[in-house]
């Protein structure tokens, strides 16, 4: 299944009228009109061939080799022509399938590279969920809600209002990720320094959620715990290497801030820098086990309790592989994701979902989270691939990274 972008032009008559009058139009601006008649679609072919490049750029969407829906970026006017506004639509049938994840996200690279634009600004109905997924999983922030803002069908509608900044962009491979991590460790942060500006990035992250928990103004209730980390029954689950790291990292911060977490070792083959901060939490008394069942006989021992049942935590952080991980986890690793698949928490990933290839997104199996936190830059693979299947929303935790050239 493949998703490509090709302008509209003339000879694509026929297929944007069957487009626009086959679309569910329950979030469709009005400026659309309905029936959509040949002489509509002379007129906004007749603009995009006059606009296109210019001050917008306007994209029929393909699906192996079928029009299957449109997206479109138009510069708004006066003092505000260096932002653009985003709108997309998708025929029914191919919702939920990534088509649209994937088109947003190429359509948000050829503006930034064709327009001289600073932002791209996408309105959506707060209760349009899928359609503010779409631009979350592109890395667009949510700025601002107006309450009462839009009038369809004679009903009021409050909309979100989200932002993707120029500078905000950037999705880089995992090789110049290593490199630029690289460079900035030997010329100016030391590693130690960037792993807990990872982990406290990630603690602020899901801190910052505060109050967003379920509601009910309309919107489809979401997996959102209000009020942060405090109060929450949290398991971290540490792999090796600078994820694991992350993870011990992040456990030491909650301690110091007064909340308790519990770290599931996974496997305990750390860098030197996770070892560090695995002394930091032990130290402060971060409570640790191993992903592991009791041995026969000894379930009901407190301190052999199975690690492998995480059914009774609010919050799983996924720090067990890391954006070099290639192919299909085994053993302890596998039998952690499909764990915290099953547990019901709200999940926390790490740079990138165990399991998920961080260039291509390829996953033949991988932790299913509500918030991957991408450290540093975002990498290829969280757009690609089979990353929307598995990841609800992504955000980027600048820690510093100097980023070379590729």
């Amino acid at each position: 299944m493949k998703t490509e972008l090709i302008k509209w032009s003339s000879d694509l008559k026929n297929e944007l009228m069957d487009l626009c009058n086959s679309v569910d139009r329950s979030y469709l601006s009005d400026r659309i009109p309905s029936p959509y008649t040949e002489a509509d679609a002379d007129w906004w072919l007749g603009m995009v061939g006059e606009h296109d490049g210019k001050d917008g750029l306007f994209r029929a969407v393909i699906l192996d080799g079928k029009i299957v829906g449109s997206i479109s970026v138009e510069c708004r006017p006066d003092v505000y022509h260096r932002d653009c506004e985003i709108g997309y639509m998708l025929l029914t049938e191919y919702w939920s399938q990534g088509i649209m994840t994937e088109a947003a996200r190429q359509m948000c690279e050829e503006a930034f590279e064709k327009l001289d634009i600073a932002r791209i600004t996408g309105i959506v109905y707060t209760e349009n969920e899928a359609s503010w997924k779409v631009l979350e999983k592109n890395g667009f922030v949510r700025e601002g809600l107006q309450l009462k803002s839009a009038c369809k069908n004679g009903k009021m509608h409050d909309i979100f209002l989200y932002g993707k900044l120029r500078e905000d962009r950037t999705a880089i491979s995992v090789d110049l990720m290593r490199r630029s991590d690289a460079y900035t460790i030997e010329h100016y942060v030391p590693s130690k320094e960037l792993m807990y500006r990872a982990a406290y990035g990630v603690y602020l992250a899901y801190d910052s959620r505060r109050g967003e928990g379920a509601v009910s103004n309309g919107m489809h209730e979401r997996n959102l715990m209000p009020d942060g980390w405090q109060g929450k029954r949290i398991a971290i689950l540490t792999g090796g290497g600078n994820n694991g790291g992350d993870g011990y990292a992040l456990a030491w911060i909650l301690k110091e801030a007064g909340v308790d977490s519990v770290v599931v070792r996974v496997s305990d083959k750390l860098s030197e820098d996770g070892r560090y901060y695995r002394e930091k939490a032990e130290a402060c008394g971060v409570t640790m086990r191993d992903f592991a069942k009791p041995e026969a006989g000894e379930a009901d021992k407190r301190e052999t309790a199975d690690s492998t049942d995480l059914s009774g935590y609010d919050v799983i952080v996924d720090c067990i592989l890391g954006t070099g991980f290639r192919g299909e986890g085994r053993g302890n690793a596998a039998e952690a994701i499909k764990a915290i698949n099953k547990s019901g928490a709200y999940v926390i990933s790490v740079d990138i979902n165990s399991g998920m290839n961080g260039d291509t997104g390829e996953a033949a199996l991988a932790v299913r989270s509500d918030l991957t936190v991408s450290i540093g830059y975002y990498k290829q693979g969280l757009f690609r691939g089979d990353a929307d299947k598995h990841i609800k929303e992504t955000t980027n935790v600048d820690i510093g990274i100097i980023l070379l050239k590729e």
